[in-house]
């Protein structure tokens, strides 16, 4: 066989990568409607261009091996999401850990925001076949008086085992955490405020 006619394994790989990017979404751009400013006071479609799109699942590539992966890939692309975003909205400034109900800047979020802006990302995402590994469900909520939180929540497909992804804990942009919901949902568990992944 003619030499220029041989794929390596990596060429014939970087070649599928380019034409997933190419018709996942098909060349157009991606409208999204999120909320802000506690509670979704505030509600703005933002309009990304086909370049900040691909740029966004391109995290999704190449595919995960494995649930644990795919999770890492959907932290990177939320945190990567959220920059983006902030570039057309004022969820820029929002800050982690933050309970001030009037913060004197317009752009801040509080958990009702950012499970719901995540739920959105993350149902966009498993709509166009870059969640493989996991389905996205309903919102997770807890209730402990003080520390009553809601959060993001999908459920991995082998065994069913649910999973909470927050990004209230850290700043715009930052990683998301990870974890199990039924840790999460234990108020006991001190481990939440270490934002470290879940296996």
């Amino acid at each position: 066989m003619r030499p220029y006619l041989l794929l390596t394994r990596r060429s014939f790989h970087i070649l599928l990568t380019l034409w997933a990017l190419v018709f996942a979404g098909e060349a157009s751009a991606q409208e999204i409607e999120i909320c802000y400013n506690f509670s979704c006071k505030t509600r703005q479609t933002v309009t990304l261009s086909q370049t900040e799109w691909h740029s966004i699942i391109g995290w999704f590539y190449p595919g995960a091996t494995s649930a644990a992966g795919e999770r890492e890939q959907l932290r990177r692309a939320i945190g990567w999401m959220e920059v983006v975003v902030g570039r057309h909205t004022p969820t820029h400034r929002d800050k982690g850990l933050n309970l001030e109900k009037n913060p004197n800047f317009p752009g801040q979020l509080d958990c009702i925001d950012e499970s719901l802006n995540i739920t959105t990302y993350m149902h966009l995402f498993e709509s166009q076949g870059h969640l493989r590994w996991h389905h996205v469900m309903d919102r997770a909520y807890r209730s402990g008086g003080f520390d009553a939180h809601w959060a993001g929540q999908l459920q991995e497909v082998a065994t069913g085992e649910r999973f909470i992804i927050d990004s209230w804990f850290q700043d715009n942009g930052m990683l998301p955490y990870i974890a199990r919901s039924a840790k999460w949902e234990d108020l006991t568990e001190a481990r939440i405020l270490l934002f470290s992944e879940a296996d």
